[in-house]
């Protein structure tokens, strides 16, 4: 398996759009792996996490092969993981696809009913053309994206039905703990007894080096307990890749600050356009 970031940024980016704030004035300047877009990731190829009013940037910038996917999972509603009008945008008009999938939306009620309110009779036509589909989930309740088994799983976030993701490939599994702070006992006690080492965690660091409480959102004082426990339960182990993302300009560090930090305390720090590959 492979988790391709397409954007590593909290919602206002970094640099922020209105900021001139230290970090971001560092980024405008260094450019590279210091800018950042809104947050989504691929799952080898095939399966989109999340759908930010950046992924049209992420199409061009990083070569993100939309057209080609035909299933997305969505973390919550907040509008940098969730842009719906880019969803009207697979639309016959907007696009010609060859391939006559519909495009699958795997999303709790609370995401769902957004989406339904935000495009109207303009969705009800997608559906109606065979062009989109919305699946609702519920969490720890295990579905199939094909061959992949996925799992949602209770996020500590300020939005309703927030979940992140288990994704399990035969004997291979990701877990993308994106935007949650520490976790809920619920989904610790999933995690405990479901038995999954994890080849690939993505934690969520969006206050970076900010003193935080670590409710919402993590920032790395709260990736080393987690990472920790998750160690203690036997979910990951010496080989797991752990990789810190979804980063926000208030955490007092760019990524050229930030890496060699992180990576004493064994985390990788991602960048848009990283692959991380089992």
């Amino acid at each position: 398996m492979k988790l391709t970031y397409y954007g590593t940024a909290a919602a206002e980016g970094v640099p922020a759009l209105w900021c001139d704030c230290d970090t971001c004035t560092k980024a405008r300047e260094k450019g590279g792996r210091n800018v950042r877009t809104r947050s989504q990731a691929l799952v080898d190829d095939k399966i989109l996490i999340d759908l930010p009013a950046d992924t049209y940037l992420h199409v061009l910038s990083y070569g993100l092969p939309l057209h080609t996917i035909d299933s997305c999972i969505i973390t919550h509603a907040h509008s940098d993981h969730l842009y719906t009008k880019e969803l009207y945008m697979r639309h016959e008009g907007f696009a010609h696809l060859k391939n006559g999938k519909p495009f699958k939306v795997y999303a709790t009620s609370h995401v769902l009913s957004v989406i339904k309110n935000d495009l109207g009779d303009s969705l009800s036509a997608m559906e109606n053309a065979g062009e989109a589909e919305l699946h609702e989930i519920k969490p720890f309740e295990s579905f199939m994206i094909g061959d992949y088994r996925v799992t949602p799983l209770v996020a500590d976030h300020n939005c309703p039905e927030a979940v992140f993701y288990s994704i399990e490939k035969g004997n291979e599994a990701i877990l993308y703990a994106h935007d949650t702070g520490i976790f809920p006992e619920e989904s610790w006690k999933w995690l405990e007894d479901s038995g999954i080492c994890y080849d690939i965690v993505s934690f969520d660091c969006t206050n970076v080096l900010l003193e935080w409480d670590n409710r919402g959102h993590m920032g790395i004082t709260g990736n080393e307990p987690v990472k920790n426990r998750l160690a203690a339960i036997g979910c990951i182990n010496s080989d797991t890749k752990c990789v810190v993302n979804h980063f926000s300009h208030n955490g007092l560090a760019g990524y050229d600050e930030f890496a060699p930090i992180a990576k004493e305390k064994g985390f990788e720090v991602s960048y848009d356009g990283m692959t991380v590959e089992i």
